[in-house]
């Protein structure tokens, strides 16, 4: 089996180097090495090796990095047949790592190098401004995308994540963005029924519980069991948003009047305003006048490494 590692040496502020140096110095089996260097090159270096490598051969990609580092891992490689992907997580929301198995030893690496043993999961593909992005956690747009938007950007968040406190970045934004979203209208088209919402602070289309860095936004999904999970918040007011927001990581929020939550494996969003989107905690550019997005579920199409008992 060929074992390629892809490493973001930035993700969690500088922690994807930390956790490459201390499995390199155990690795006794052959593997190679890439190293990402801007943003968008772990799908390329992901899709050239899948390119180079055929359906007879067995390839497992590791990724070392956060959600985002994951994401574009999928996107490069998860829809070839013979491309296994693993990871082990080294971001500051490490949301993947909640919802799916990863690596956490070596031990748990060589024995998967002797077993094969995988697992298969969903993901989701959306479609919109002439764009295809599959997601392997949720795809939103809204509020959401917006306190997303800002906690990359900052700075805070670079030196939170420096002093190991990362995860309350998102946290500390979302305080900060409800005094500055205007809520929009929505329209929700799936399995032949159409939903209008009015006052929508976000829409989030989940293939996993988790978003945020450790919210329990979707309780009831599960990542190979071909649908997909629709939570949409609305109507009302930013301090009762404020409070729903400490609710989900109990998964309390649920019981909310203005939360609704449906499933399907095909959903059409139409939107009324100019707002941000995010596939899996990255921004996605929405520009006006492209106001609808159309999201699907494959069902089991790509193969997860499975961890050991070490």
């Amino acid at each position: 089996m060929q074992l390629h590692f892809i490493v973001n040496a930035f993700a969690g502020g500088g922690k994807g180097k930390e956790v490459w140096q201390r499995f390199e110095q155990q690795l006794k089996i052959p593997y190679e090495i890439h190293w990402t260097k801007y943003s968008g090159h772990t799908s390329e270096i992901a899709r050239e090796i899948a390119q180079a490598t055929t359906e007879q051969e067995n390839v497992c990609l590791i990724a070392i990095g956060g959600d985002g580092t994951i994401h574009e891992l999928l996107n490069g490689a998860g829809m070839y047949d013979h491309i296994i992907i693993g990871v082990i997580a080294a971001g500051s929301g490490n949301d993947f790592a909640r919802g799916y198995e990863i690596f956490e030893t070596i031990e748990q690496i060589e024995q998967f190098i002797q077993t094969r043993e995988v697992t298969v999961h969903d993901y989701g593909v959306a479609y919109f401004n002439e764009q295809k992005k599959l997601f392997v956690n949720n795809f939103g747009i809204g509020f959401d995308a917006l306190v997303g938007k800002l906690t990359n950007e900052s700075q805070l968040k670079k030196f939170l994540n420096r002093i190991k406190l990362g995860k309350i970045s998102y946290a500390f934004f979302v305080i900060y963005a409800l005094f500055t979203f205007k809520p929009f209208h929505l329209k929700v088209l799936h399995n032949g029924y159409e939903k209008r919402f009015k006052d929508v602070w976000f829409v989030t289309v989940s293939n996993q519980q988790f978003f945020g860095g450790g919210m329990n936004l979707s309780p009831t999904s599960d990542t190979s069991d071909g649908m997909l999970e629709v939570t949409v918040v609305s109507e009302l007011s930013k301090w009762k948003l404020l409070f729903v927001f400490m609710t989900v990581y109990f998964a309390r929020h649920t019981n909310f009047k203005e939360v609704h939550q449906f499933s399907s494996n095909a959903i059409t969003l139409k939107y009324d305003a100019t707002i941000l989107g995010h596939a899996d905690g990255e921004i996605q550019t929405l520009p006006h006048g492209h106001n609808t997005i159309k999201l699907v579920v494959k069902e089991k199409a790509w193969k997860l490494a499975k961890k050991s008992k070490y």
